[in-house]
């Protein structure tokens, strides 16, 4: 008899069992061809594997959240992280997790989904499995598992650090001139040694003028001596492309003087080297 309810029993989970995997459709999901960019296709991905994680614990409720987000994701959308209150925590647990999505959102305000989009859709993940797990409470095991996959993916979840200016050299010209000097060839061939050493990601070349003249003339002069030096550098194969080459005039004197007033000092090329 004890056999025979045991089998009814059974029977009746694996029923249910059934039932409920044909109202969550994950591999319909899964399949889905997912749009927007590549950080709301790498939550696709992801919410996907978690939702395949809980259908094996049989745990519907949490499939259906995992698949809801992938979907939402598949049409193009990122949710946010669902925020640490939504879930009921014991408060000893809550402030590891509450710190670790505060790091999150922090991160996903940058630029670093676009630069880290897997990283960021598996640090968002994984912490919301963790607060699912921490919540269910009673699979040890299953709460590292997702409080690791947290705290790996997290530190790659972050935008690139923008280049620094590690190098400058300045060229100076004659009044009213764009030619190179002797001493400017140096300067050339100095940052020609420097690009060698260096290996910088950026060069950047902006023209200067006094303020004698008008602003219009300053513009041009300003721009034909960037000119100069750009090609001067690339002969020396200084960066294949100068990246960046700008005339400011007279707007950006090195030592500020009245206008229409001549000073060797503002009548300059810059060079920036950024790495």
């Amino acid at each position: 008899m004890k056999h025979l309810v045991r089998f009814v029993a059974l029977g009746a989970v694996g029923l249910l069992g059934a039932c409920s995997t044909s109202n969550y459709d994950v591999a319909g999901i899964s399949a889905m061809k997912p749009g927007g960019d590549a950080f709301t296709q790498a939550l696709h991905k992801r919410y996907v594997e978690r939702a395949n994680f809980e259908v094996g614990e049989v745990d519907w409720d949490s499939v259906d959240f995992f698949i809801d987000r992938a979907r939402m994701a598949a049409a193009g959308t990122a949710s946010q992280p669902q925020k640490p209150a939504e879930r009921s925590l014991d408060k000893d647990k809550a402030g590891e997790i509450e710190a670790g999505h505060l790091k999150l959102v922090a991160a996903l305000g940058t630029p670093a989904p676009k630069e880290a989009p897997d990283a960021c859709a598996r640090a968002q993940t994984w912490l919301e499995h963790w607060m699912e797990q921490q919540e269910e409470g009673h699979q040890a095991d299953h709460i590292a598992q997702a409080r690791d996959g947290f705290m790996k993916a997290m530190p790659d979840c972050v935008a690139k650090a923008k280049p620094k200016i590690v190098k400058t050299f300045i060229i100076y010209f004659d009044f009213d001139k764009n030619v190179l000097t002797p001493a400017s060839e140096k300067v050339i061939a100095d940052a020609s040694m420097a690009q060698k050493e260096i290996s910088p990601l950026n060069v950047y070349v902006t023209g200067h003028t006094d303020t004698a003249g008008t602003n219009m003339y300053n513009d041009k002069l300003a721009a034909s001596r960037a000119d100069v030096v750009s090609k001067a550098l690339n002969a020396k194969g200084v960066a294949a492309k100068v990246l960046d080459v700008k005339a400011a005039g007279e707007m950006k004197p090195a030592v500020a003087t009245g206008d229409n007033k001549a000073e060797a000092k503002n009548r300059r090329v810059e060079i920036y080297f950024e790495k």
